[in-house]
């Protein structure tokens, strides 16, 4: 550090930075109450782009010092998506706007995206939606404006000599236009592990930075001329696609490096990632807690200080006919060591590793600088001579084409994904502290002991600590998802719909099992087919190998043929096409794993009685720990049960989940009385067209005394025992929101 002064300096305030974002988290954004509401805003414009959105071209604009009526909100950020039709502002005009004010979703499970956060942390406070221009000025920022239209009379260059898919690819990867991209395509690129090659980053930077430089260089411009120039040329591409954490970090480097090269000084990659971060960090705090940043700024981290460790001594082979077995085994070993600095990233933010992006990473990445000279040779050769830009044309089409066929392929291929769950603070820092003992001893350490350490630190980051039995209640709005999972590491799921949220499944049920490491269900319940039970677990049924979730059994209730509907033989149909068995279950049937019992309380064999009224009902017990998972049970079935219950011994059950998200219709009085509930889960969304829950129910649950939980008051629910000791979890207290 003493050779280091300023990136000394640095590391201290971003330490300090760091404390500071820990003790002073976001504010919750109160704009709950305007949801919905339309609402008439004057800002700038000081950033818009066009995306597809259902299929249909959407223009979306940024708008910064924000007012609402007469009130100012200084450096308050929002996003405009146009009404069709509407004309497009200049880059920094000032416009009044009309649209209907929609919040960002904050997360109320584990494992859920929390756009409310991402947002927050860019100072973006809320969007309207279907928004109309009132007014706008004439003045406006001609530099960023004249850019702007650069960067589309750019892309369509490319848009006119590739095929549509081709074309969108070639945007992202050099304009940093990702709107048009094909969302399977770009989830492809995701789930591959290689989505870093559609962001602007260091790679981009420093091969057209220096590209520029050395072209410069080689016309006769002096080198300090030539450095002002290229990191001049970085700051104008910075501000034409966007300046996104990856891009202002590498752009700072690229910066601090001209300004060596200007001062006749040598340039410390160490020094200006510190610098980078600093400045970033200083502006917004906040950005410790963003994926852009921890990536951006990490990777750059782990290939100065940690990959040099993990490839020093290396054998080199000289002689002519084996420098390419050096070269691959060395290129092996240094995909292998990003595959080390990028696991704990990836299991924190997305519970996943895929497996074989360190070998698709061999490969992109070496074709990368002819993929992006190909582009920029395409669009100055479209412009001189259109037929010359046929072979261009062809060549990144096949380059392109090879990425695509070799992430289809992996797809296709056991192990494709390794999920873990979510690591614990402290498994984190422990596997950052093993790796600094592997840069500290460095040399003194043979090879095989540094990556010793490496495979010891990974098996200390991806083992589960939770003994525990859990059961969790989600959040999942108007509709019903439980999870189980034993000590022993078999789950369960019981129910996963919603008659509130879209795609249920994909965004709030398959993240939290990947977060909690369950791709392996022994068994899903569906209590009943309602879509407000059921449409999540479509989803997983239909995708869940896809994305590495396991289902060994579908369990249905046992009803006679002619009570079951569409929905029912739906599920059949879709767990027999991913070759998922189905079995049914009926009342007196029992579930033993291990020390975890489940008894089926309802329905009875071949049922004919309604869809609510046969719900299945579980009965959970697990030493003095007890729970009732009770569906949309009600009427004649809850009257069964109450039989059947008077028939077997009972003790006081320690958590009860409302029957039919807190309807008035059901959780009757003797009910209660029968199992006097520690607890009472109800399952239901904010503001649902039911009124669910009921205040009669409410009110006969208050007389129980039991201790009553909402799940969006509280966000997923939590039962964590070790059949003797209970601790109960609220998201939202847990994440800081209470």
């Amino acid at each position: 550090m003493i050779k280091r002064p300023l990136g000394f300096l640095c590391l201290a305030m971003v330490a300090m930075l760091y404390l500071f974002a820990r003790k002073n988290p976001a504010p919750r954004l109160e704009y709950d109450l305007s949801q919905g509401k339309s609402f008439t805003v004057v800002g700038k414009v000081y950033r818009k782009e066009a995306i597809i959105q259902r299929d249909y071209p959407v223009s979306v604009l940024y708008l910064k010092n924000v007012q609402d009526g007469d009130t100012a909100h200084g450096d308050t950020k929002i996003i405009c998506y146009l009404k069709a039709g509407q004309p497009e502002p200049e880059l920094g005009s000032c416009i009044k706007v009309k649209g209907k004010l929609k919040t960002f979703e904050r997360a109320s499970n584990p494992g859920q995206f929390d756009a409310c956060s991402y947002y927050q942390i860019s100072g973006i406070s809320y969007r309207l939606n279907q928004a109309e221009i009132l007014a706008k000025t004439t003045e406006y920022n001609h530099l960023a404006q004249s850019l702007y239209l650069l960067r589309s009379f750019l892309a369509e260059q490319l848009e006119s000599n590739l095929p549509e898919k081709e074309a969108a690819v070639m945007c992202a990867i050099l304009l940093g236009e990702k709107g048009s991209m094909d969302k399977e395509l770009k989830n492809l690129y995701q789930q591959n592990g290689i989505a870093h090659i559609l962001a602007i980053s260091g790679l981009h930077v420093s091969l057209l930075g220096m590209g520029f430089y050395q072209l410069l260089r080689k016309c006769g411009v002096p080198m300090k001329a030539a450095a002002v120039c290229s990191a001049s040329g970085m700051a104008l591409y910075g501000m034409m696609v966007g300046f996104s954490v990856s891009a202002v970090r590498a752009i700072l480097m690229f910066a601090i490096h001209m300004l060596a090269i200007v001062c006749e000084r040598t340039y410390d990659m160490l020094t200006a990632v510190a610098v980078a971060a600093a400045f970033v960090l200083l502006e917004q705090p906040l950005y410790f807690y963003h994926s852009g940043f921890i990536f951006s700024f990490g990777c750059v981290a782990g290939i100065g200080i940690l990959l040099p460790a993990l490839t020093e001594g290396i054998p080199q082979y000289r002689e002519k006919g084996k420098r390419w077995e050096s070269q691959l085994v060395k290129g092996l070993v240094g995909s292998v060591g990003m595959a080390v600095i990028t696991l704990p990233m990836n299991l924190w933010f997305y519970y996943q590793f895929p497996v074989y992006s360190i070998l698709l990473n061999m490969m992109v990445i070496p074709l990368m600088s002819l993929l992006m000279l190909a582009g920029l040779i395409l669009i100055a050769i479209q412009l001189l001579n259109p037929m010359a830009a046929v072979p261009l044309v062809f060549l990144i089409r096949g380059i392109l084409r090879l990425y695509e066929f070799a992430m289809q392929l992996c797809n296709y291929l056991p192990g494709r994904l390794f999920i873990a769950g979510q690591p614990k603070e402290w498994q984190i820092m422990i596997y950052i502290l093993l790796m600094i003992v592997i840069v500290v001893l460095g040399k003194r350490m043979k090879l095989l002991c540094r990556w010793g350490i490496v495979a010891v630190a990974m098996l200390l980051l991806c083992i589960q600590t939770e003994n525990k039995v859990e059961l969790t209640f989600l959040d999942v709005g108007q509709g019903d998802c439980i999870f189980l999972g034993n000590e022993n590491g078999n789950n369960y799921l019981i129910d996963g719909g919603s008659a509130s949220v879209a795609g249920v499944g994909t965004y709030r049920i398959i993240p939290f099992l990947k977060s909690r490491g369950a791709t392996h269900l022994k068994a899903v319940f569906v209590t009943h087919p309602d879509e407000d039970h059921c449409n999540g677990i479509k989803e997983i049924l239909s995708v869940g190998k896809e994305q590495g979730i396991c289902i060994d059994n579908l369990l249905l209730p046992d009803v006679a043929d002619e009570r079951k509907d569409q929905n029912y033989h739906e599920l059949e149909t879709l767990a027999y096409d991913a070759d998922i068995p189905v079995s049914y279950i009926s009342k007196g049937q029992e579930i033993y794993d291990g020390k975890l019992r489940l008894l089926c309380l309802n329905p009875s064999k071949d049922s004919f009685l309604e869809d609510n009224e046969y719900s299945v009902v579980l009965q959970m017990d697990y030493g003095d720990f007890s729970a009732l998972l009770t569906g949309d049970v009600e009427g004649k079935g809850e009257q069964e049960m109450l039989a059947y219950m008077g028939e077997c011994k009972g003790e006081r059950i320690t958590v009860l989940k409302a029957a039919h998200h807190g309807s008035a219709y059901s959780t009757p009085v003797e009910f209660l009385d029968r199992i006097c509930p520690v607890y009472t889960v109800i399952s239901c969304g904010e503001k649902n067209s039911y009124g669910h829950p009921h205040a009669e129910l409410i009110g006969r649950l208050d007389d129980c005394g039991t201790k009553i939980m909402i799940t969006y008051e509280t966000g997923a629910v939590t039962f964590r025992t070790d059949g003797r000791k209970m601790e109960v979890e609220k998201y939202f207290e847990n994440s800081g929101y209470y």
